[in-house]
């Protein structure tokens, strides 16, 4: 790693932890100073872990890339939610964003948002959002009335089963009764972030209402935008 680039990143994480917040004014002094440690001992960490990963993958980002305003803004946006992390799934997920926009700004009016899913999102929960990947809305929603062709197709899925068996394989203190109760959480959640959309909630016939809530669904737009944005930036 060319030192110029790794000296950039440093002066990068010193701005981006010097407007964090790590306590309210209320706080006892030494929680605040133990709290301030915890913080930057994992902000350290994934600076270090960053260079490393970068070094793994050949990849030498330029000053120019490290110095313009877009790779700025994301870097201090990552930096101030690892502080509040100790998930590794979730600090690989972020250093796969920084990566993807070291090589390829994303431009989305939605960055922050997913950088907040990214945080506030199980492990678990990307993983079954990525089982609906190939599900949702295709086709064209602008063709008029008499013309001829696809205006509109809606794939949805169940992997209820394969879900409720990864929840057991990953959670295995969990009883059977709790790994449902544990997808039902995970299915809500993921639904009223906008990511999913539960099939049962849009049918119109009698066969849509009869059926179970909570199994077949699709990925939304947001969602698979979401999905794009950690994968490659």
């Amino acid at each position: 790693m060319d030192n110029i680039v790794k000296e950039s990143l440093i002066g990068l994480t010193k701005a981006g932890i010097s407007v964090i917040p790590f306590a309210g004014g209320a706080i006892n002094e030494a929680l605040f100073e133990i709290r301030g440690r915890i913080a930057q001992r994992r902000i350290n960490d994934f600076v270090e872990s960053f260079l490393i990963y970068l070094n793994e993958l050949g990849i030498n980002l330029d000053e120019d890339t490290i110095t313009s305003d877009e790779f700025n803004d994301i870097y201090v946006s990552i930096i101030r939610r690892v502080a509040d992390i100790k998930s590794e799934h979730k600090l690989r997920i972020f250093k796969e964003i920084l990566v993807a926009n070291g090589l390829s700004i994303y431009e989305s009016d939605f960055k922050e948002t997913f950088l907040d899913l990214v945080t506030k999102l199980d492990f678990l929960e990307v993983e079954i959002l990525r089982l609906f990947e190939n599900t949702g809305r295709s086709g064209n929603m602008d063709i008029g009335e008499g013309d001829d062709g696809t205006i509109i197709t809606l794939t949805s899925a169940s992997h209820k089963e394969k879900i409720i068996d990864k929840i057991k394989k990953e959670l295995p203190q969990l009883s059977t009764i709790d790994a449902h109760g544990k997808y039902e959480f995970y299915i809500c959640d993921l639904i009223s972030k906008a990511l999913l959309v539960d099939m049962k909630t849009v049918g119109t016939t009698f066969k849509d209402i009869g059926k179970d809530g909570l199994t077949v669904l699709y990925i939304t737009d947001f969602g698979k935008e979401f999905l794009k944005f950690i994968r490659n930036g």
